[in-house]
């Protein structure tokens, strides 16, 4: 039986602040468990990595992703901590002092013009600045909503020179690295050099945690071919994303930046409002549906859930939602179209070339499942992006690796011990996954190995094996 392949990012929140709770989470389908670190505290989050510990499945466990807030910019307290806009309404902007909106930011408040455009949130409420005089802005509101205390600001066309990690950020990574997570993003990057910089601080101290690039800025979107390079993981941050350009651009922009990871196999995840009306309702729009379903046919490995988890009424339901779509959507997603097209087919190192011949191999007899032991998580990796139509089990070592399969599409992982032989390697992949009942004797599988094992990167050998 082929499970689901497309992993689900969870926002963690107020919404399943128990163990009960996020017990059921991990029951309903969650791979991977995000923690923004724009919210909240970090007794909470050590308390959320603490019970995700002890609810620990054995076979593909679930990874921690840590999310750095990154230099975004925030407006001021507003009266009462919220005020209505409407459309139309005459409003007032400053950087301090008596007006109905502060941006007490220099660095946004020094590009601002009249003209300009101001977003409020996520967008809802937009202002054109207009008159600038003695300090202050006239402006008139050209879609309405709820302003709240410390929403978001955009300048929409503008870019910002400011560092790519607040001080703030770097207190979060300090504590990301200290409880051990496997995955932290960066947001707001703008160019391969963000990504090296925490490359180089997390270095210093865990080489093995791994990095997320969120693509929410005209830059990053810009530099993308550098940034792919650059990181591990890649997030289409498409909230954000959509303050920064206009929306029809970023169904186009969402489609080039997961062809790129594809091509480059690297892991990349879809995020942002795709069930975001479950916040309040048991059953998605059938947008929401269709969304979730082109995201998979144009290949993310992973798809999101923001608030739907965090904070909303039917945080249990999005995670089944989600997954069920996931499951029909993915019976059509054209395996052959994936191994011939050549921009998946770098080839450019053995292990590249050893995924490409497992995954048609398997394709061409028919195998039940594609086999591959791993120190690092590459050789999955590199398998995955072909989407091959029958699972790819994997056998790791470490227990890091292990969870860091979590975003991979398609990749079932399970620990076994260190192996001194190749054989050895081999023979303990396929207890493992008939253990698991993942395969059954008498099974056709394809097997990938290293010899000699234990080493990274030197995935070398291809055989096929009936179980």
């Amino acid at each position: 039986m082929v499970r689901r392949r497309t992993k689900i990012v969870c926002t963690l929140g107020p919404a399943v602040d128990s163990k009960s709770k996020l017990k059921a989470l991990v029951a309903a389908g969650m791979n991977v468990a995000r923690i923004n670190c724009s919210h909240g505290d970090w007794e909470t989050r050590k308390k959320w990595i603490s019970w995700i510990e002890e609810l620990q499945p054995a076979l593909s466990p679930i990874a921690v992703l840590i999310d750095l807030q990154g230099p975004k910019f925030r407006i001021g307290s507003v009266p009462g901590d919220r005020i209505e806009v409407k459309p139309g309404a005459d409003l007032t902007v400053a950087q301090k002092g008596e007006c109905t909106v502060t941006v007490q930011d220099k660095e946004i408040w020094s590009k601002m013009e009249p003209g300009d455009r101001l977003l409020l949130g996520d967008g809802d409420v937009e202002l054109r600045l207009g008159e600038k005089k003695d300090g202050v802005f006239q402006c008139r509101s050209t879609s309405g909503g709820t302003v709240r205390s410390r929403q978001g600001v955009t300048l929409v066309g503008k870019s910002f020179s400011v560092p790519a990690l607040t001080e703030k950020d770097r207190e979060d990574l300090n504590e990301a690295i200290e409880v051990g997570a496997d995955y932290i993003a960066l947001s707001y990057v703008r160019r391969a050099t963000d990504m090296r910089e925490l490359r180089r601080l997390v270095d210093e101290h865990d080489p093995e945690i791994k990095l997320v690039a969120k693509i929410e800025t005209k830059e990053g979107l810009k530099n993308i071919d550098e940034v792919i390079k650059s990181t591990d993981v890649v997030m289409v941050a498409r909230g954000d994303l959509g303050l920064q350009m206009d929306f029809d651009e970023v169904p186009v922009a969402q489609k080039r930046i997961i062809d790129k990871c594809n091509a480059n196999g690297t892991p990349v995840i879809t995020a942002t409002q795709m069930l975001e009306s479950m916040l309040h309702s048991p059953r998605p729009t059938r947008a929401e549906a269709s969304d979730v379903a082109n995201a998979i046919l144009d290949g993310t490995d992973a798809v999101m859930l923001s608030g739907e988890t965090a904070t909303g009424d039917y945080p249990v339901e999005s995670v089944k939602t989600m997954g069920a779509i996931a499951e029909k959507i993915e019976g059509l997603i054209d395996h052959a179209a994936r191994m011939s097209d050549g921009r998946h087919a770098t080839r450019d190192h053995e292990t590249d070339s050893v995924a490409h011949a497992a995954a048609s191999i398997a394709d061409a007899l028919r195998a039940k499942a594609i086999l591959t032991t791993s120190t690092s998580g590459t050789t999955p990796r590199l398998v995955s992006r072909y989407r091959p139509s029958m699972p790819v089990l994997c056998s790791c070592w470490k227990t890091r690796t292990q969870r860091q399969l979590a975003v991979v599409w398609g990749v079932e992982s399970a620990l076994v011990d260190l192996p001194e032989t190749t054989d050895q390697a081999i023979s303990s992949t396929v207890d493992a996954f008939l253990g698991y009942k993942r395969v059954k004797v008498g099974d056709k599988v394809v097997v990938t190995a290293g010899f000699p094992p234990g080493m990274p990167g030197n995935t070398n050998m291809l055989m096929v094996l009936d179980v």
